[in-house]
């Protein structure tokens, strides 16, 4: 068992939060960890388990397939007797964590996790797979439902960033900042300076301590060209070869189109687009390409209405993003000349990014469109909170006009639009008149992009100051 496990750097994740009150739940479920490979699963258990001062047994399937002969019993008796046997431990239920890692090479080894809740739930049980839903199209049973928690797993955040940076007392501000108050125009231009280096380094664990340690940027790169190369020969692992082919055609045909209708001729010319999707759902599955559907968005939940067929595609992590897209750090200053289409796309990936991770549901984002020749109008991302819809724009810069948003607004009967821009965060009661005839009359939530992660709160404080 393994115990004694150092970091080099800090490189906290907010989702320990969520691990310290799983395992304090009276009627803890065994938990499964999904998220594509190199956000860091196995590390957070790892580090979970030392700050908790639990032994931790890894049973990993991927090196060793044969671990699988040990969860074949319905009695978690003989596992742990069998575990204890092969691993030369003493399993104790009240002191041990048991991490179940690279689940999605057996997966049949979950159908036990009923019989750990049902008889043996005191003992902590996390399971973890990159791939794991890949895996379980390709087998003929389903998860034990009612029986497992999940948690969905990101690259670290801009938030946990600042803490690898050293940052607590920058984040400490951002968090405890109100909307109702001025933001200081020095923090503002810092914050916005380090979001920067965030879009160049990302958020995978392995380039964010590269950088923490050696405040290099073409260190960090060589370290994102690796893990972009490892992401690619996983290929092989989920994927005929010539659907390896098309994925590879994807992946670098997505970082130069975020935020656009995603077109399979835009990928490749000469395939038929059923074929690109089909390998394009591979890669949705396997975590690395995140899918944002259209939705008529008249009520919630939003995914009641979204249309499969039309799509916007954004990437795992924007620091990848950045590569691909051959940026550097000077690309994002604001005394460079960056294109407006790069920069947009930029900011569209980082948004898009934190609003999927931003609570542990199930992962999913939408947007409205309305694509008439005369009347043409798209807003970026929809959020829902408390109940209601939570329009979003993302500007890259100060400008952009919100036409759009108008017309969702005043068509939705909502009153209340979020957008994210480089600006200071501020409050503002707009009237405007509508080309189509009529006025929209709304409040206009303007923050700027690096306080995304602030965004639940923000709105619950604006709601209570408003009642």
């Amino acid at each position: 068992m393994e115990k004694g496990w150092h970091k080099m750097i800090d490189l906290y994740r907010f989702e320990l939060d969520f691990l310290t009150e799983w395992l304090g739940q009276k009627h803890r479920k065994p938990l499964v960890i999904k998220g594509a490979r190199q956000v860091g699963k196995s590390t957070l258990v790892k580090l979970f388990a030392e700050r908790q001062d639990l032994n931790l047994l890894t049973v990993d399937f991927e090196k060793d397939p044969d671990n699988e002969s040990l969860f074949t019993s319905n009695e978690p008796k003989k596992i742990i007797s069998m575990l204890n046997a092969k691993f030369a431990v003493k399993i104790d239920p009240e002191r041990t964590l048991l991490f179940m890692d690279e689940v999605q090479k057996t997966p049949n080894v979950l159908l036990s996790l009923r019989y750990f809740y049902e008889e043996m739930p005191e003992l902590p049980i996390i399971c973890a797979g990159s791939l794991l839903d890949l895996a379980l199209t390709q087998i003929n049973f389903s998860m034990p439902v009612g029986r497992i928690s999940y948690l969905y797993m990101g690259p670290m955040s801009f938030q946990a960033f600042l803490i690898a940076l050293g940052q607590h007392q920058l984040l400490e501000f951002l968090r405890k900042y109100t909307i109702d108050t001025e933001m200081p125009l020095a923090i503002h231009k810092q914050l916005n300076e380090l979001m920067n280096v965030y879009c160049i380094v990302g958020g995978l664990p392995e380039s964010v301590r590269n950088y923490a340690e050696n405040h290099d940027f073409l260190e960090t790169e060589k370290v994102k060209q690796a893990l972009i190369s490892g992401y690619k020969d996983d290929f092989a692992k989920y994927a005929t070869s010539a659907q390896q082919q098309r994925m590879r055609q994807i992946f670098t045909a997505v970082p130069k189109m975020l935020g656009e209708k995603f077109k399979a001729s835009n990928v490749n010319r000469d395939d038929k687009s059923t074929i690109i999707k089909e390998a394009l759902e591979k890669l949705v599955l396997a975590k690395i390409i995140i899918k944002v559907c259209t939705t008529h968005a008249n009520g919630l939940p939003l995914g009641a209405e979204e249309n499969l067929d039309f799509f916007k595609t954004y990437f795992l992590d924007i620091g990848l993003v950045s590569s691909a897209l051959d940026l550097s750090v000077l690309n994002l200053m604001p005394d460079n000349n960056i294109s407006l289409i790069n920069a947009g796309k930029i900011a569209e990936q980082f948004i898009a990014q934190h609003l999927l991770y931003l609570r542990n549901e199930t992962p999913a984002l939408y947007y409205w469109a309305r694509e008439q020749k005369s009347s043409a109008a798209e807003i970026d991302f929809l959020f829902a909170h408390n109940g209601k819809i939570v329009p979003i724009e993302v500007k890259a810069g100060a400008g952009g006009t919100l036409k759009s948003l108008h017309y969702f607004l005043h068509e939705k009967n909502l009153n209340l639009g979020v957008k994210f821009s480089s600006l200071q965060p501020n409050i503002s009661h707009e009237t405007v008149k509508l080309t189509s005839g009529g006025q929209c009359n709304y409040t206009l939530l303007s923050l700027p992009l690096y306080m995304v992660e602030e965004l639940p709160r923000i709105l619950n404080e604006y709601t209570k100051l408003n009642n």
